[in-house]
């Protein structure tokens, strides 16, 4: 990583990358999809432009800090992901600015997405990415919460009750998401998966 000197700091000019889920909402025809954080489902991220943390404690410092919480998180380590909540996406992301090292990854000042896939959470719950089945559909809510799915998952749900308002195809609502954020998809042991699911 190039670092420059700048009086008595160390300033990074390449970004830091790490692995993120997001939640996902979008409209009936798959046209407009956003991501938003897990943490914050209010709030989408921004297209094509870079977010700013802000501290959420609305303290006054400069984000992120060492002895706060606040800033763009994201980890080294994939299966650490595994214990967020409604995971949807998982991505690499870019992080620049300040940038505050811990265990298990980073928290940084800006940070816009890289690479992304839809992810069916209950695989990636159960069997972590690896040994995941590939998403062939993506169940929309009335809300435009959207949740996507393998086939035998979707098989389980309707089984059970879970409700379905409306099914869409997971490779165009991929699209739709990749296009809006102009980013690659994320092609983490994507052929293993499609493999595996066959």
């Amino acid at each position: 990583m190039l670092q420059v000197r700048a009086g008595a700091r160390t300033r990074l000019t390449e970004p830091i990358h790490g692995f993120r889920t997001w939640t996902l909402a979008g409209s009936r025809d798959a046209a407009e999809v956003r991501l938003l954080p897990i943490a914050d489902a209010g709030h989408p991220w921004p297209v094509r432009e870079p977010l700013r943390a802000e501290c959420a404690k609305r303290r006054h410092h400069r984000v992120p800090a060492l002895d706060c919480t606040c800033g763009i998180h994201a980890t080294t380590e994939v299966d650490l992901l595994r214990r967020t909540r409604d995971p949807a996406v998982l991505g690499t992301l870019a992080m620049w600015g300040r940038i505050a090292e811990h265990e298990h990854g980073f928290r940084a000042e800006y940070g816009y997405p890289q690479r992304l896939s839809l992810i069916c959470q209950l695989c990636f719950w159960q069997n972590g990415v690896e040994r995941s089945i590939a998403c062939e559909v993506v169940i929309r809510h009335r809300s435009g919460r959207m949740v996507p799915l393998c086939t035998p998952h979707l098989e389980l749900c309707e089984r059970y009750g879970y409700p379905v308002p409306l099914i869409l195809d997971a490779g165009i609502v991929e699209r739709s998401l990749l296009d809006a954020y102009a980013v690659d998809v994320l092609r983490f042991a994507m052929a293993r998966r499609v493999e595996e699911a066959r």
